[in-house]
């Protein structure tokens, strides 16, 4: 057996043990090796393997199914400046404790500062976005893997030397790798009942919560009666036996006394939440399963891996007004803003589908102008917010899902154009690719400092545009329907549709005025 025969084997049986079956390949000359082992024996261990041509949306893609999983995936990729475009995805699976491992095909170490054709510095590429980064030089190196949390990405880069035609491998051995050790904090349910004491003012700000957190948190907020305020991402933003104590506009909680705030979940998108920063007045305790407070300024954080079932709490009950009677009366007013809009996609959209919710303004206009039926299976890239890789990570999450909703910006859809390269692998089921095309990056136009500069940078700025998606749609086969200027909601056929929803930016500079 080759060396790189070795070295595949061993790879493939170590992240195998890791319990990853799953790969997401983006073929190369450097990482062949790899690849044509796993396409050899990976059928008979009951691996799926996916193939995309770009590796960004590749490692997104991955980390789609990493969430739709709730377990590891791996991307591979060939050497050189393939290996850096992970980054983006690292970035985004650090923040949110997704677990994503990023195999990279490099040269032997000797080609290392030499200029030699991909022969980047690939070790530690992703600094301490991979936490874990493994040089492999040779098979024993891959028992470091044994110490991934995989709460965080792990970074195998692999040394082959030149492909030959007997690296493949029809069979490796599966490795077993032990598994990480719960980290639960013992002392949540005391300093829980603590703070809502000590604060029965307490506003509570929902983020994004895991799955087998929502019911316990649903009954500590019943049980508490502490006013919320909840993200689409929570689950629990539609909660009917809640509604008497749930804000939905960011007005209401201004509006009512805020003795401090008790955060869980994920990092809120909320500008209340960003306000605090300079409110340091006001305490703030964070429970989540991820090790990040949110805040630059000084605020507890408890980080665990589930929230107590069972806690005696107890405050007096408030009614909070959610702040809505001027919402709905603006909604009626501008029927072709965005947030009316976006109020007419929700209407649409079946309680049961996977929605997910790009960055900038849909997550932001959901919150706000979303009808209140139930929609359980909301998603989101919250780790570090960006625009790039989103298309990708929606159809990652699709994969199991008979109807799935991506509802994006038109920057965002411009940035992942070739996402849907995938979706002849994908198994049957209705995809629907809303694009909320107000010709730019709108959001810019709504910060204070915008108002002072020119119409010229304003235009930079905001990346004015006048592309229209119909050609995306026919480029990869899919359904294509134009929905706006006042036309009632269109008939949506097909298994994979693109919605363009064209938006009257008069109308949503109007309709945000109105709200001010």
């Amino acid at each position: 057996m080759s060396r790189n025969s070795e070295l595949a084997a061993a790879t493939l049986g170590h992240l195998t043990g890791l319990g990853i079956s799953q790969f997401v390949i983006c073929a190369g000359a450097r990482n062949a090796p790899l690849v044509t082992s796993l396409l050899a024996a990976g059928t008979g261990l009951g691996l799926k393997v996916w193939h995309h041509f770009d590796e960004r949306a590749a490692a997104f893609f991955a980390l789609g199914l990493s969430k739709a999983e709730d377990g590891p995936v791996a991307v591979l990729t060939t050497s050189g400046t393939a290996a850096a475009e992970l980054l983006p995805a690292a970035i985004e699976s650090y923040y949110t404790g997704i677990p994503l491992v990023l195999v990279t095909a490099d040269r032997p170490e000797c080609y290392r500062g030499s200029g030699a054709p991909q022969a980047i510095e690939q070790r530690g590429l992703f600094g301490i976005y991979a936490p874990l980064s493994i040089d492999v030089q040779n098979c024993e190196d891959l028992s470091w893997a044994a110490r991934w949390d995989r709460k965080s990405p792990l970074h195998l880069n692999i040394c082959l030397e030149e492909p030959r035609a007997d690296d493949q491998v029809d069979d490796f051995k599966v490795v077993n790798m032990p598994g990480p050790e719960s980290e639960n904090d013992d002392e949540l349910p005391r300093r829980l009942t603590e703070f809502v004491r000590a604060y029965p003012d307490a506003v509570c700000l929902l983020g994004a919560l895991p799955l087998n957190w929502r019911r316990a948190v649903r009954e500590f907020l019943k049980q508490s009666g502490l006013a919320f305020w909840a993200e689409a991402t929570s689950g629990l933003r539609e909660c009917d036996d809640l509604k008497a104590q749930q804000v939905v506009r960011e007005t209401g909680i201004a509006s009512i006394e805020v003795g401090a705030v008790l955060r869980i979940g994920g990092v809120p998108s909320l500008r209340f939440w960003r306000e605090l920063e300079s409110r340091r007045g006001v305490d703030v305790l964070s429970i989540s399963p991820y090790p990040f407070a949110g805040l630059a300024r000084r605020s507890d954080l408890i980080v665990s891996s589930y929230f107590p079932l069972e806690i005696e709490v107890a405050s007096q009950k408030r009614e909070v007004d959610p702040g809505t009677s001027q919402l709905e009366a603006a909604l009626l007013k501008f029927p072709l803003s965005e947030p009316a809009m976006m109020r007419s996609v929700t209407e649409i959209i079946p309680e049961k589908a996977m929605v997910f919710l790009g960055n900038s303004m849909p997550i932001r206009e959901w919150n706000l102008a979303a009808t209140m039926s139930p929609h359980p299976y909301c998603f989101a890239n919250r780790g570090a917010n960006g625009i790039d890789g989103e298309v990708a990570t929606f159809l990652g999450l699709s994969v199991k899902e008979k109807e799935s909703w991506g509802i994006f910006g038109d920057l965002t859809a411009l940035y992942d154009l070739n996402a849907p390269a995938i979706l002849s692998q994908l198994p049957n089921g209705r995809r629907r690719f809303v694009v909320m095309n107000n010709g730019g990056g709108r959001i810019f136009s709504r910060l204070p400092a915008m108002e002072q500069l020119d119409t010229e940078v304003k235009s930079v700025t905001e990346n004015h545009h006048s592309h229209r998606l119909g050609a995306w749609a026919e480029m990869w086969k899919m359904n294509y329907v134009a929905w706006g200027a006042g036309k009632p909601a269109p008939e949506i056929e097909g298994d994979n549709v693109v919605v363009e929803v064209l938006l009257d930016n008069s109308m949503t500079e109007s309709f945000w005025k109105e709200l001010a």
